[in-house]
């Protein structure tokens, strides 16, 4: 027995230090890196800074699938492009999709036989409540420029401030005479914050329907996290790969009811109230994968020793790091569909057994699962007859593009460029965006916007005092102008 734990411990510690030197090895420490700084030409940041300005004051608001765009915002809006880039509406073609979606063509000279690509945006923002005008520093719709240099108003970061950066880029372009090795496509849609179905949806359809596919297409999306990331220092620019898709189940039962003096075994309302504590109380696996994985260890050398053992070492410790990261409802989400029970309606007294009773809960589905076997889970789950459960409506997840593609390593690479040597790592979106219509056109289509987001940052889309600084408008410009000059010129 004493010869049995002699060699138990020295088992232990060989392991023990095996894991260690792994460590060092495969993640060894590293320092917080920082973004590159730049000179910019004042005058030039400010022009920039008002043709976004300027951008804001148009209206291009989507208050609802019922309500009617504002052709005038929209229409208005689309003059001052034309006005203000004519070098690039000049090299373009233009086409209007669904009323009010732009879809220009730059063409190339198809040189080397290149696939064409896209970038996309979107012209509408959402509405400003009436009882949150009040805290705006500005009016939302004011295009104001402070002092400081920051463009204040909604869209300056969704998806306005995008928008006209690639605008910037390719007139800048077009005017110095660069054209394209292979088409390059610039879809901006006018309802995203709809769903995208009469914008993006028939600009894909329309794509498909000629026989025009895509090499990859850029979207807004993740961004470069800074002080976001806990325990790491440096900016981490965050390439999603896909976004979930969504679907809500309505689980309901009927009963005769009666007086709650004389209760059977089960009521309407308790029927549902269970079934949506069953789906909840038994949630999607969660995944270490190896998008997160790459994500791990791309921040892991700023993270202490006791960290990167666990990530250096995930052939044994993945099972308990999985559980550790899920503490994190954000990154949680990364790791599984999700299912949130959101709404519960039964009953009309207190003293009568309710005849009918919902339970509605929300998933936001990961791209290894799909809507009907969401139903099929929650089904096998509740296995009671006496509940009927209806989906309503549904959005299958994206597929999942290749972090080693083309149009990946490009970012990267233009990353690097213009921001610096910063971490870059894939991962996934978890909101909606235009660039799911484009999945069965484009072989990949990827998500990513070149700015800096801070944690206060991520509390002004769709909030309140949405900004943008000059500054980082100019590199959003330098970054889509590097991107199309590195995935279209002829080598």
């Amino acid at each position: 027995m004493v010869r049995f734990f002699k060699v138990l411990v020295l088992a232990l510690v060989a392991l023990v230090v095996f894991l260690m030197v792994r460590t060092v090895i495969v993640l060894p420490a590293g320092e917080a890196k920082s973004l590159k700084t730049v000179e910019q030409d004042p005058a030039r940041v400010r022009t920039m800074a008002e043709h976004l300005a300027a951008a804001i004051r148009f209206p291009t608001i989507s208050h609802g699938l019922e309500v009617a765009p504002d052709d005038k915002a929209f229409t208005d809006f689309h003059a001052f492009l034309k006005e203000t880039y004519p070098a690039f509406h000049e090299a373009a073609e233009l086409e209007i999709v669904g009323g009010y979606s732009l879809m220009y063509r730059w063409p190339g000279t198809g040189a080397g036989g290149k696939k064409p690509i896209a970038f996309l945006a979107h012209q509408d923002v959402v509405p400003v409540p009436e009882e949150g005008l009040s805290l705006w520093q500005h009016g939302p719709f004011d295009g104001v420029i402070d002092d400081k240099g920051i463009i204040w108003g909604r869209g300056a970061m969704d998806d306005k401030g995008i928008l006209i950066s690639l605008m910037e880029a390719a007139d800048r372009l077009a005017a110095a005479g660069f054209v394209p090795d292979r088409d390059i496509y610039f879809l901006f849609g006018h309802d995203e914050e709809l769903g995208g179905d009469k914008g993006a949806a028939q600009m894909a359809a329309a794509l498909k329907a000629r026989g025009i596919g895509l090499a990859w297409a850029l979207d807004e999306g993740s961004a470069i996290a800074e002080g976001i990331v806990p325990g790491v220092k440096s900016p981490v620019a965050l390439i999603s790969l896909a976004e979930k898709g969504s679907v809500t189940l309505k689980f309901s039962a009927t009963d005769e009811g009666g007086h709650s003096s004389a209760p059977k075994d089960f009521t309407a309302a308790s029927l549902a109230a269970r079934a949506g504590y069953l789906v909840t109380d038994n949630p999607y696996p969660l995944v270490l994968d190896e998008h997160l994985e790459s994500f791990l260890k791309a921040v892991a050398p700023e993270m202490d020793f006791t960290k990167r053992i666990a990530i250096a070492n995930l052939w044994l410790t993945r099972p308990l790091l999985a559980k550790q990261l899920a503490k994190s409802p954000t990154v949680g989400a990364f790791m599984h569909t999700t299912t949130a029970f959101t709404m519960m309606k039964a009953g009309t007294k207190e003293n009568l057994l309710p005849q009918y009773g919902e339970a509605v809960v929300n998933y936001r589905i990961h791209p290894r699962d799909t809507v009907a076997g969401v139903v099929a889970r929650a089904a096998e789950i509740v296995s009671d007859d006496k509940v009927n459960i209806m989906a309503l409506g549904g959005r299958e997840a994206t597929s999942l593009s290749n972090p080693d593609g083309e149009g990946y390593r490009l970012i990267e690479a233009t990353i690097g460029d213009v921001f610096g040597d910063i971490p870059v790592a894939p991962t996934l979106t978890v909101q909606g965006t235009d660039a799911r219509h484009y999945d069965t056109v484009a072989e990949d289509t990827y998500r990513f916007m070149p700015m800096v987001f801070h944690a206060e940052d991520l509390k002004r889309i769709h909030g309140n005092n949405e900004q943008l600084p000059a500054t980082a408008l100019a590199r959003q410009v330098d970054f889509f102008e590097a991107l199309m000059k590195k995935a279209a010129s002829a080598n």
